[in-house]
């Protein structure tokens, strides 16, 4: 994978005037070139090499599961509203369904939103009442699109005199009760969300890091070092020139040896 900026001069350029530039992102971005070597210099190299890695088959196969996993949780989460609107057509009366066909769309749609809100229910209860707020608005949701089309139906029905609508409106009435109940319950009985975990102080590298960073710069063919150097000093010529860091911080970041940059006080 390739980073948003192609050496660490153009990264410099596009910094922001107000920014306050980190000189070891600076400095990974002119050895991006050698992902060993960046993943050994500091934490930002260590950030930027993870950007570098590439992605293997079983992580793209991780991510197209992930965004599957996420379109039909969608769909489900949003079935009762597919099932209002099949009742109710478009504004413009162009496209609905009599009543006896949009029926038991609605009805199994409203099945899947009441199936939904008793695992959510069930999740809270599992969870410990743990405050969600997205769970609670689609329960709010639910109950509200469950009477809008649970009245619009009815309306249908009575009108062209289906038998039918009873049996389907049940699962309605079901999503519609439950729904409430969890969103009152949700209001009424939930415990604050579990704070976020502290962040974890990564531990001072070890005494042989430093040596291993010495190899791994090493074994890079000697023009590329020289050419990474030169794109990390000019980097630091572009910092110093737009006023971004000071004439006594550049002349120490140019004094500290290629992959050292993270290394300096703040």
């Amino acid at each position: 994978m390739s980073l948003r900026y192609a050496s660490a001069v153009e990264w410099a350029e596009e910094q922001s005037a107000s920014a306050t530039p980190r000189l070891g992102i600076l400095e990974a971005y002119a050895l991006q070139r050698h992902p060993d070597a960046v993943a050994l210099a500091g934490d930002d190299g260590a950030a930027i090499a993870g950007m570098l890695r590439p992605r293997g088959a079983a992580r793209r196969a991780g991510d197209v599961a992930g965004w599957a996993f996420g379109l039909a949780l969608l769909a489900v989460a949003g079935a009762p509203l597919i099932g209002m609107a099949t009742l109710m057509g478009d504004q413009w009366g162009i496209w609905r369904l009599p009543i006896e066909d949009s029926a038991p769309v609605a009805g199994v749609c409203f099945a899947i939103g009441a199936v939904v809100q008793l695992v959510a229910l069930v999740a809270w209860l599992v969870r410990g009442r743990r405050r969600s707020p997205a769970w609670r608005w689609l329960s709010i949701g639910t109950a509200i699109v469950g009477v809008v089309a649970y009245a619009f139906g009815n309306g249908l029905a009575s009108t062209a005199a289906d038998d039918a609508w009873a049996a389907w409106s049940a699962p309605i009435v079901v999503a519609i009760v439950l729904a409430a109940v969890s969103a009152g319950l949700h209001l009424l009985l939930s415990r604050p969300a579990e704070p976020a975990p502290h962040p974890v102080v990564a531990a001072p590298a070890a005494p042989g890091d430093a040596g291993t960073l010495r190899d791994a710069l090493a074994a890079i063919a000697p023009e590329d070092r020289a050419a990474a150097l030169a794109d990390r000093d000019a980097a630091i010529a572009v910092l110093e020139r737009r006023g971004l860091i000071e004439a006594e911080r550049a002349a120490e970041a140019r004094r500290a040896p290629l992959g050292g940059l993270h290394a300096l006080p703040a």
